[in-house]
């Protein structure tokens, strides 16, 4: 992480993080909220993010093509279900293009973590890359579609362990998978 930007709420790490992106922050900046007021997901959906939640927007400026951004975007699913499942004790499931997954004891698979990658850039290049990463850890999401990680292991979870863990899976399947 080049620069920490944490905040009590904000409207959506991602919209503050493309902000900064555009003002020329550097790569690596993170944006964190304890709460979002407009958090959303991929084609606008929202996502429910009052406190006791995850969510952040991980700033990069990255050198690899246009085309790769969906590799990344599953690397990312793969390093945050990774880091998960270490913080849980419990299998993850990535389900492409953005969310991970956990199989509860009902045997229906819920949404404990979202990623939304978002990218200004060229045909050949990129100028910026946000990554949204939005995770259920210990507030209350709509119980039929996600489930937290406080639900799954029936005891708190520290946000900062959480995100510590889901950072460093993701920092280093940037670097393993050469998309720096």
């Amino acid at each position: 992480m080049s620069r920490l930007v944490r905040l009590k709420s904000v409207s959506s790490t991602q919209t503050a993080a493309r902000r900064l992106a555009e003002r020329g922050a550097p790569d690596g900046t993170l944006v964190w909220a304890l709460r979002q007021t407009m958090g959303r997901g991929r084609m606008g959906r929202r996502w429910r993010s009052g406190p006791g939640g995850l969510y952040v927007s991980w700033l990069l400026r990255p050198k690899f093509p246009p085309e790769r951004l969906a590799d990344f975007s599953l690397a990312c699913g793969a390093a945050a279900a990774a880091a998960l499942r270490d913080a849980a004790k419990i299998e993850m499931a990535v389900k492409p293009p953005n969310d991970v997954l956990v199989l509860c004891a009902d045997g229906r698979y819920r949404k404990i973590c979202g990623i939304l990658c978002e990218a200004s850039g060229g045909a050949s290049s990129l100028d910026w890359l946000v990554v949204g990463i939005g995770v259920n850890v210990n507030n209350a999401p709509p119980l039929r579609r996600a489930v937290s990680l406080r639900a799954l292991t029936g005891r708190r979870v520290g946000l900062e362990t959480v995100l510590l863990a889901v950072m460093r899976r993701m920092t280093r399947a940037r670097r393993a998978g050469d998309f720096v």
